[in-house]
C-alpha cells in the first residue's frame, strides 16, 4: 500500500472541493458565453434565405445569375489581395460577404433550387459549390490578413521606402 500524499491534507479537502467547484462552475459559465458570442455573431454575419418566388426563373437565368456571383466573388478576391492592406483584409472581406451573400440567396429564392424538377438537381450543385468556394475564401481572408498581413505591409512599406530613397539619387 503506498503512503498518502502529503500535499492533499485531508483538513482542506472541503476547500479543495470548493475550489474545484467554483473553476468548473466559472469554466462552464465562460465556455457558454463564449459560445453564445459566436452563434450570434456567426447568425448576424449570415443573411437569412428569403422564400421561393413563382414562377422561378429559368434554368439559363439562374445559370447566368451564377456565373454573374462567382465573377464578383473572384474580383473581390483579387482586390483583397492586391489593393488593400493586408492587416484589413479580413474586415473588409466580411462587409463584402455579408452583401454577396444576401444577393446569392435572393438568387436561390428566384431559382426554385429546393424543387424536385430533375433539371435543377445540376443548378443545385452549383449553388452550393459557389457557396463552398466562398466559406474557403473567407478563410484564405482571415488567415491571410492575421498570418502573412503584417509581413506583406511591411514588404510593401520597405518597398516603399526604398523607392523613396532611390527617386532622391
Amino acid at each position: 500500500m503506498s503512503a498518502p500524499d502529503p500535499r492533499k491534507d485531508p483538513r482542506f479537502r472541503t476547500y479543495r472541493g470548493a475550489a474545484y467547484g467554483v473553476h468548473i462552475t466559472l469554466a462552464t459559465l465562460f465556455s457558454l458565453w463564449m459560445i453564445w458570442n459566436v452563434g450570434h455573431s456567426v447568425a448576424a454575419m449570415t443573411p437569412e434565405r428569403p422564400p421561393a418566388v413563382t414562377p422561378p426563373l429559368t434554368v439559363r437565368e439562374c445559370l447566368d445569375a451564377a456565373d454573374a456571383h462567382w465573377k464578383d466573388l473572384e474580383a473581390e478576391r483579387e482586390k483583397l489581395v492586391h489593393v488593400l492592406p493586408a492587416r484589413k483584409v479580413d474586415q473588409e472581406w466580411m462587409r463584402f460577404r455579408t452583401d454577396w451573400l444576401t444577393r446569392v440567396r435572393k438568387s436561390e429564392s428566384e431559382c426554385a433550387l429546393e424543387s424536385r424538377d430533375p433539371a435543377r438537381v445540376e443548378l443545385r450543385s452549383v449553388y452550393r459549390h459557389l457557396t463552398r468556394v466562398q466559406d474557403l475564401y473567407t478563410i484564405h481572408a482571415v488567415q491571410y490578413a492575421g498570418e502573412v498581413g503584417g509581413a506583406v505591409d511591411a514588404l510593401h512599406a520597405a518597398f516603399d521606402t526604398a523607392r523613396r530613397k532611390d527617386s532622391g539619387r
